[in-house]
């Protein structure tokens, strides 16, 4: 049985109705010992431009993201090596580590769900492989693991602090004139 990621409508060929896709949760945790103001405001914002960099470097694969219950899934077409999708993970950690000067952690779980349309029956030959809804099950949890960067190191992929704090620092001047 695997469990199950819902979407309203699936308007796109590349994904079938009870196709069974590899699906990534990757979450970056914060770092508590950073108390900069502004570093809370960057880990939100740099969460959404991490999950397009891992799009656009596995394009091959064709990944596209499903959200259930508030939580962001990507899922591939294609087969997909998951250890090259671990690696890059973890480079990006050690690209958040090098901008913030933290030591940070994420959830890391890759796995095989189903995808299926709301308010749409299983087809004949899926009906005994659908299990639950993946984000009211515990298995999420059972198979999430730690990772961590090996050594903080700029790889260009995500926007810099520096950048960031310019960036905010010109939109609050650019908003008092």
């Amino acid at each position: 049985m695997f469990p199950v990621l819902y979407v309203q409508k699936i308007n796109t060929r590349l994904f079938k109705h009870c196709g069974i896709y590899p699906t990534l949760y990757f979450k970056i945790k914060k770092d508590e010992s950073i108390t900069d103001l502004l570093y809370e405001e960057y880990m939100d914002s740099i969460q959404e431009e991490i999950t397009k960099s891992i799009i656009h470097q596995f394009t091959m694969a064709q990944p596209t993201t499903v959200k259930n219950d508030g939580t962001l899934f990507i899922i591939f077409r294609d087969n997909v090596d998951t250890d090259q999708i671990k690696e890059f993970c973890i480079q990006l950690i050690e690209e958040i580590d090098f901008y913030t000067k933290g030591k940070h952690y994420a959830d890391f779980v890759i796995l095989n769900t189903i995808l299926m349309e709301m308010d749409r029956p299983a087809t004949l030959f899926k009906f005994s492989k659908v299990g639950e809804k993946l984000t009211q099950t515990d298995e999420l949890e059972n198979l999430k693991t730690t990772i961590q960067g090996k050594q903080a190191q700029d790889h260009n992929c995500l926007m810099t602090y520096p950048e960031f704090l310019e960036e905010k620092k010109s939109q609050d001047q650019d908003s008092c004139d």
